[in-house]
């Protein structure tokens, strides 16, 4: 025993120790694991760094384009427009690639925001002063072609032909205008003003109202295409201030940083990875000999506890006889309670039914009797009168024999052996038969009040349903002392039928309805009840697949409700454990 005892002990010390090797084995695939994880995103990381360069040439070559198109855009009235709104689209795109694209710079660093933020705000600027800018640029281009078509016009009027000076005049007025569409100078205003008083000084020349109303148009308009060329130089001084370029160069300097520093560790983390690697593996040659080592004292542990084994299975199988021996014992002493049991309720049961068939065998037994009698005592030709008298006392004892052949019937329906058969049965007459057979009991203080639907057969074991409508009823009357009412009431509910049966008696307290259906409970004094027939009612309505509840109050009485399935329980026809006991008075 002392020797198990330390086997036992070392077996539990093994056991500890291979729970601590495996939690350090876990432990150091952990740390591996993690030093990869950091070692092998680096690759990730540097593709995604390649990316984002791109990304950030292709913002600046866009900011770069955009600021040349913006220059050119007035080189160019009628392509200028088209190539900035192309520069612009690339612009947004190179953008929104850096903001939000897949391989975006949010949220890599703290200085990184701020610098992405910065140039998210530059360009959003630049963006909105180049709507205006194209707004202006597009009425520039919308003046000039005016510009052109009113000063051609001008040209093949009559009276310009006429006038070698207004013709140089508006000629010399369209170039330097054009001139200042292009890029506007100090020299092209001074010299726009001067051509513009000597045409307007030279106006009386015209030979009409409408000449001298073209020539007022003409000049109007160049006024117009110099405010908007102004307009659009003072935008082009406004987008020198927006610093786009020096935001991307904030931000490609920031990235580049963060891009070293992750460098820097993915390097560290390579080395750590190393040096833990060598350390790791010099563990583990140290760990393989002490397994070693163990392994051979584990195998002499395991030879004794085979003996250990050998000894305790013999040890097993005498408990395991001595409790099999117990359960029979407990089996055969169950047997008996429930044999006595079923024996004393069948006398109790026989002798009402004792009475209930001495009563009409009786009178029976009477009439012919005085049959016998009356025709002994006479030799001559009955009358009629005695004929008549023979008739009515033989109906009376036709009729009480009715009464025994029905009770017999009942007798018979309740008690025959089908218990481990599925049947197709009539709720309502099993109800019939078992008040029948308790009439006894019922009759001159308990009425009874039948409100039985009209149902369908179920499949069940007839006599067990016959048994648990008996004991129902059964208590349901000596629960009330004196003259009370019995009210049984059947239905149909989905697919599912219900017998209630409800009484007027004591009714019971939630306590007792909370173990009413345990076995051996009973409210009865010693010697009046053995607790087992509501026991055996809830378990053949278990095993038909159904459902009992009781409800009950205190001095208004009990109602047991039975609900059980119209297709029957399949697993009933294959028990046959349930006994065949009729337990009355057991509530």
């Amino acid at each position: 025993m002392l020797r198990l005892s330390v086997s036992r002990r070392n077996s539990q010390g093994f056991a500890v120790q291979r729970l601590l090797a495996l939690l350090a084995v876990v432990l150091a695939l952990t740390v591996i694991a993690f030093l990869l994880w950091k070692t092998l995103g680096n690759p990730l990381e540097t593709g995604l760094h390649i990316i984002r360069l791109e990304q950030l040439d292709a913002a600046e070559n866009a900011d770069a384009e955009l600021n040349q198109q913006i220059a050119r855009g007035r080189l160019s009235l009628d392509s200028g427009l088209q190539r900035i709104e192309l520069a612009r689209d690339r612009f947004s795109a190179a953008k929104e690639a850096i903001s939000r694209g897949q391989a975006s710079l949010q949220g890599l660093s703290l200085q990184i925001d701020s610098d992405l933020t910065q140039y998210d705000k530059t360009a959003a600027d630049k963006l909105s002063q180049l709507n205006e800018y194209s707004a202006k640029l597009a009425r520039l281009a919308q003046h000039f072609s005016i510009m052109r078509v009113a000063g051609i016009s001008m040209l093949n009027v009559p009276a310009v032909n006429r006038s070698e000076s207004l013709r140089e005049n508006l000629m010399a007025l369209l170039r330097e205008a054009t001139a200042y569409a292009i890029q506007s100078t100090p020299s092209n205003a001074y010299t726009l003003d001067d051509l513009a008083r000597n045409i307007r000084a030279a106006e009386d020349q015209l030979d009409s109202d409408s000449e001298r109303g073209a020539l007022r148009h003409l000049l109007s308009t160049v006024d117009e295409l110099r405010s908007t060329a102004d307009q659009l130089q003072a935008l082009t001084v406004q987008f020198d201030t927006i610093a786009t370029g020096t935001a991307l160069y904030n931000l490609r300097a920031g990235y580049e940083k963060h891009f070293n520093n992750l460098q820097a560790t993915a390097k560290s983390y390579r080395q750590t990875l190393a040096v833990y690697a060598v350390a790791l593996l010099l563990a583990f040659g140290v760990i393989a000999v002490r397994l070693r080592s163990s392994f051979s004292a584990l195998d002499r542990l395991n030879s004794e506890l085979q003996d250990a084994n050998v000894n305790l299975e013999k040890i097993v199988d005498k408990r395991t006889q001595a409790l099999s021996k117990a359960l029979d014992d407990l089996k055969m002493q169950q047997g008996q309670l429930i044999q006595s049991e079923k024996m004393a309720s069948l006398g109790q049961m026989v002798a009402g039914v004792a009475h209930e068939i001495n009563t009409p065998l009786g009178y029976a037994s009477s009439n012919v009797e005085i049959v016998r009698e009356s025709l002994q005592a006479t030799d001559e030709e009955l009358d009629a009168e005695s004929i008549a008298e023979f008739d009515m006392l033989l109906a009376d004892t036709e009729f009480g024999l009715k009464q025994i052949a029905e009770l017999v019937m009942s007798l018979k329906d309740f008690s025959r052996v089908d218990r481990s058969q599925s049947q197709l049965f009539d709720l309502n007459e099993g109800v019939d038969t078992a008040l029948k057979i308790c009439n006894s009991e019922l009759k001159d203080r308990v009425k009874v009040t039948r409100a039985f639907a009209e149902l369908p057969q179920i499949s069940c074991a007839p006599s067990q349903l016959n048994q648990v409508f008996l004991n129902l009823i059964t208590n349901a009357a000596q629960a009330m002392d004196g003259e009370g009412q019995i009210v049984i009431r059947t239905s149909l509910i989905d697919d599912e039928v219900e017998v209630a049966i409800s009484d007027t008696g004591s009714g019971m307290d939630e306590e007792t309805q909370a173990h009413i259906f345990e076995p051996f409970f009973t409210t009865k004094p010693i010697g009046k009840g053995t607790g087992l027939g509501l026991s055996i009612v809830f378990r053949i309505i278990e095993d038909h697949g159904g459902s009992i509840r009781v409800e009950s109050e205190i001095g208004k009485g009990t109602e047991f409700i039975i609900r059980l399935p119209v297709g029957g329980n399949s697993s009933n026809a294959d028990r046959q454990s349930t006994p065949d006991v009729v337990v009355l008075g057991d509530a």
